[in-house]
């Protein structure tokens, strides 16, 4: 049986209303819900941070979800359990722009050093960046209306 672990993403910034089907799907394939073994995911809440949690997946894979929000340009930190033997808990974070930073993590979602990572950084205050920035929150999501071609074409007679 594939080791299956626990997994929750953070999920910020600005998603046009089209696109909020697909990430509807995307969750839900990931087995991704707004509660702790809860349903699946039929609406998105506009306004705060989006966070999406699941039990049972396998080898804590969201990648569908993180990419999808790299695609769309919604930044996320995500935890994964770890399965002892197999994979340690990790952060993976994404503010938006350059690669996805990937930290070691303890069960509660919380960011560890390693004595080897901790000697790599060297110096107390870069252990003290690792941190802060392990601990990224995402801004809250907001759910952008489309605007009908018909409301375009009459706001811009209305400015005539």
């Amino acid at each position: 049986m594939p080791d299956r672990v626990s997994v929750s993403i953070t999920i910020g910034g600005i998603l046009p209303a089209d696109r909020v089907p697909e990430l509807i799907e995307t969750a839900n394939r990931c087995g991704l819900s707004l509660e702790w073994d809860g349903g699946p995911l039929t609406e998105i809440p506009s306004g705060e941070p989006l966070c999406l949690r699941a039990h049972e997946v396998v080898g804590g894979d969201i990648d569908d979800m993180e990419d999808f929000c790299c695609h769309n340009d919604l930044p996320f930190r995500s935890w994964s359990d770890g399965n002892y033997g197999h994979f340690t808990p990790e952060i993976r974070i994404w503010i938006g722009e350059g690669p996805r930073q990937v930290y070691t993590a303890a069960q509660d979602e919380k960011a560890v050093l390693t004595a080897d990572e901790a000697s790599q950084l060297g110096s107390y205050e870069a252990i003290m960046e690792h941190f802060r920035q392990a601990n990224y929150i995402p801004p809250p999501l907001h759910i952008l209306p489309i605007k009908a071609p018909d409301d375009a074409a009459e706001a811009q007679s209305s400015c005539e």
